[in-house]
């Protein structure tokens, strides 16, 4: 991949400086009912969008008594760290809530949720603590308890996980001294998501590419299609969405395809970096430009 020229990385943090005094550029979660990755509209896309001192981003929706709960990453400007949300809302899409569920003294963000064995857990990223770490739920949706480090001392980002073949896989990019955390993509496989050891995959990193390593939302299947989202950093961080068919997954083998991109409509939305689903409801994530 070419990498931006000097006058280009000049002109881009010019714009971005220049912009920053007139401009918030604000992370906010779009959704929209009975939208597939494949069809996906703007004009369908409906924003949440948080007070202008804080952002939300990386959402991830489970549907579940009638009701919909998104968990998102809350980041306060003032702080510089974010902590995990829940807005719950319900059939029609109406909030009915908004609150913090979990909060730690360091950076928390991508709120992997997923449900095992009639329980439901949560695996935050938490790449500053050095650890990918679990949490069960206490409280739905509001309390959380910590149950383990999946892996410890790994400064891993956004770790996803897939159920296939018998085998739990998990997709994480793995930043290493030097190194960035958005364009290297590595894959574990264990027997169950709560597994003591995970074991690496032998092609790791088994996506190398600034344009399409970096998980972006859960993996899922449509029209017998195995389908990983992925982010687009390739022009800025998480511009755009890309869908990565899966055509090879096994403990020795991973191939993925290209099967469609989603990009930023341009104007006032200039970012998407997160996709998912549940029930008939579609969020993602988008940078909107406010003005300050």
């Amino acid at each position: 991949m070419t990498r931006p020229s000097l006058i280009q990385r000049t002109l881009r943090k010019f714009d971005k400086t220049l912009s920053s005094y007139f401009f918030l550029d604000q992370w906010v979660i779009m959704m929209a009912q009975g939208a597939a990755y494949d069809s996906l509209q703007w004009s369908a896309l409906r924003p949440i969008v948080p007070d202008k001192d804080r952002y939300w981003a990386d959402p991830f929706v489970i549907q579940k008594d009638n009701l919909y709960y998104i968990f998102a990453e809350e980041k306060i400007y003032a702080t510089k760290r974010g902590r995990i949300i829940c807005i719950t809302l319900d059939q029609q899409g109406n909030i009915l809530s908004n609150q913090v569920v979990l909060e730690r003294p360091y950076h928390l963000s991508y709120p992997f949720v997923f449900e095992y064995k009639d329980e439901i857990y949560m695996l935050p990223e938490s790449a500053q603590s050095l650890n990918i770490e679990l949490y069960r739920r206490k409280k739905f949706p509001n309390e959380w308890q910590f149950v383990k480090n999946l892996i410890a001392g790994i400064y891993a980002a956004d770790a996803t996980l897939f159920e296939h073949n018998g085998k739990w896989w998990m997709f994480a990019n793995i930043k290493e001294t030097g190194g960035s955390s958005l364009d290297a993509l590595h894959l574990f496989y264990a027997d169950n998501p709560l597994a003591d050891h995970w074991t690496p995959h032998p092609r790791n990193p088994v996506v190398k590419d600034i344009g399409s390593a970096r998980p972006a939302g859960r993996i899922f299947v449509q029209d017998g299609k195995l389908i990983r989202p992925s982010q687009d950093s390739s022009r800025r961080y998480g511009r755009a969405l890309k869908f990565n068919r899966i055509t090879k997954l096994n403990k020795t083998e991973y191939e993925e395809t290209l099967d469609s991109t989603f990009l930023p409509r341009g104007g006032k939305i200039i970012a998407a970096h997160t996709f998912n689903q549940a029930g008939n409801l579609t969020v993602i994530d988008a940078i909107i430009r406010r003005w300050k």
